[in-house]
């Protein structure tokens, strides 16, 4: 199996992720480009009448943890006006985490909804703030 591998944006993650990832075989790419279904043959023709190598990968759709991150947010949101309850919070991230399974989601949407579990829990500005920051990083980068 091929896997194509973005390394998280906290230093200590990559380095840990660096490590575990270089007891397997590296494959050495001049490239990696996103090529919409519709020219997928022409691209693969022309590729090969140039004598290039090509792994075709699909793509890990980001589509779910953004519709949930994004519906986290608007709730913290809420919470911070007063128009909801922290619990409410750690019901919508227990919920997803249930729905979808850890397997399935992004490590890093997974780490948001444990945040918001936790602020569930033990709510705090300092946890409220974190998971916005953490959000709007998720979903604007």
């Amino acid at each position: 199996m091929l896997l194509v591998v973005r390394f998280p944006k906290k230093q200590w993650k990559k380095v840990n992720i660096s490590r575990f990832l270089s007891k397997f075989e590296k494959i050495r790419a001049s490239t990696i480009i996103d090529v919409p279904e519709k020219e997928l043959d022409h691209v693969l023709r022309v590729l090969s009448r140039n004598d290039c190598d090509v792994k075709l990968v699909k793509p890990v759709k980001k589509e779910v943890e953004e519709k949930i991150v994004s519906e986290l947010l608007k709730l913290c949101q809420k919470v911070r006006m007063n128009e909801a309850q922290p619990k409410e919070i750690e019901k919508f991230a227990a919920d997803a985490i249930a729905k979808f399974s850890l397997e399935k989601l992004d490590e890093e949407a997974a780490d948001i909804l444990h945040l918001g579990i936790e602020f569930g829990k033990e709510p705090n500005l300092l946890t409220l703030s974190e998971i916005e920051k953490e959000c709007k990083d998720f979903l604007f980068g």
